[in-house]
């Protein structure tokens, strides 16, 4: 590893907000597996059920949860390639 890049990572650790990004990365990662485990769990739902009310019910749910998954995943894309960015 060079040594600028060295800098920048230990001027990184020793930085307030570079620290709470990344903490912010770090639950928006667990959060975005949440949601995962949830839809999931949805879809095993939707596959027993024998109710057409409850069947767009949760067709319903799992349609928001990706949405919302796919759009935290690009948020944490974007956040990751930003901290490359500033590293380099």
């Amino acid at each position: 590893m060079k040594f600028s890049r060295l800098v920048k990572k230990l001027n990184a650790l020793f930085n307030r907000k570079q620290r709470h990004k990344q903490r912010q990365r770090k639950e928006l990662a667990a959060a975005l597996n949440k949601l995962k485990e949830k839809q999931h769990e949805l879809k095993d739902r939707l596959k027993n059920c024998d109710s057409e009310l409850e069947r767009a019910e949760l067709e319903e749910k799992i349609s928001i949860l990706a949405t919302q998954r796919r759009k935290g995943l690009h948020m944490l894309r974007e956040t990751r390639r930003s901290e490359s960015d500033n590293l380099e």
